[in-house]
């Protein structure tokens, strides 16, 4: 069944800040009515360009995500990171690979059930400024929202204020990329994404832990290829929970990578690709399922998904074993033994002197 959509509006409203304008306004972004904590799903890498492309055209708008469509529905809120322009126009940047789509192709992540996407990344600006902007008006048509990137430096840096649940709770959702090309970057004046820098992230996290339950962040950072995040992944996760952040999720090395945990805190390094053109290593992947309490509590759950060619589905029972298999042996490179044999990591809640902001081990 379709889940149950509601927009809540004035005082305790459900918003997301406009990546266009940096200003606050109502939007009809999707939650569902529940008698528990809310559940949020994150996916990797998603390229609606090329293959997917041509699938759409050929069977629907709901052929590239049929095998996992079920999981992302059922969520109160879907995430997706979206590795490509939506538009007609534009110039292809100066760089090795540049990917766009059709705009009726955001249709393929509203009828699936994502509510928003990940913008700050390294292939959001890959048709220019015209084409960031055609990207964000296609997913505002679509009915999902979108995070890390904007109009301008002040829009790229807004978080999505999501209120969901029963009682509901407060979700603050931050994006930030670490990729080249720094042109990428949003500036006073410039639409683009949401650059990475310290300061920015302790400042942005800060003040979203002051409005907020739970406080998400994500990265796109890393290299490609590599299972073990490099120590600027490993810096920049520090410093978002450091100043409030609850959960890091990062893309972009298109493999998984391990889970850590800084105080109460998780840290995902890496969840792979999703609907992407994918071999070897990169096929494993996975839909990350996590639940936040008001107290600071939270469950988070892997649910171990397999790439076939560049679609992804569920895993069977061998598969799923490998993929936990294999996170628990990155995860212990990285000194922690967090997933349980349901591929489940809990967290604690919050001490009652420690509210709004994290203390590091």
């Amino acid at each position: 069944m379709p889940r149950l959509r509601r927009l809540s509006l004035c005082l305790g409203c459900t918003i997301i800040l406009s990546p266009l304008t940096g200003c606050a306004r109502p939007v009809p972004l999707p939650t569902r009515r529940a008698e528990r904590a809310p559940t949020i799903v994150f996916t990797g890498d998603i390229l609606l360009a090329g293959r997917a492309e041509r699938l759409i055209e050929e069977k629907g708008t709901g052929a590239p995500f049929a095998g996992v469509s079920e999981v992302v529905r059922e969520a109160d809120l879907a995430i997706g990171n979206l590795e490509c322009a939506i538009s007609t126009r534009g110039k292809p940047a100066d760089k090795s690979y540049t990917f766009r789509a059709d705009p009726n192709a955001a249709r393929a992540l509203s009828e699936t059930g994502f509510d928003i996407v990940d913008l700050a990344n390294n292939h959001s600006v890959d048709y220019g400024q015209e084409g960031l902007r055609d990207t964000l008006s296609a997913l505002s048509a679509a009915g999902v929202g979108a995070v890390g990137a904007g109009g301008d430096a002040e829009g790229a840096r807004q978080p999505a204020l999501i209120r969901a649940g029963e009682p509901p709770i407060t979700i603050a959702l931050l994006a930030f990329s670490n990729m080249q090309p720094t042109i990428f970057y949003a500036g006073a004046h410039r639409p683009g994404t949401n650059p990475a820098h310290p300061d920015a992230i302790r400042q942005s996290v800060a003040a979203a832990r002051g409005q907020a339950d739970s406080v998400i962040a994500m990265f796109h950072w890393g290299d490609e290829r590599s299972t073990l995040p490099s120590a600027r992944q490993r810096e920049l996760a520090r410093i978002a929970v450091d100043a409030g952040a609850d959960l890091v999720v990062g893309h972009h090395p298109h493999v998984l990578q391990g889970f850590e945990r800084r105080g109460d805190a998780l840290i995902a390094y890496s969840i792979g690709n999703f609907l992407f053109p994918s071999r070897g290593e990169s096929r494993m992947t996975m839909i990350l399922r996590y639940t936040p309490e008001r107290d600071g509590s939270a469950r988070l759950e892997v649910i171990p998904a397999v790439i076939e060619g560049f679609q992804p589905r569920l895993a069977d029972a061998k598969e799923a074993g490998d993929c936990l298999g294999r996170l628990r042996a990155l995860s212990a490179r990285l000194g922690a033994e967090l997933l349980d044999s349901k591929g489940v990591i809990t967290s604690p809640a919050r001490a009652a002197s420690v509210d709004k902001a994290r203390t590091p081990p």
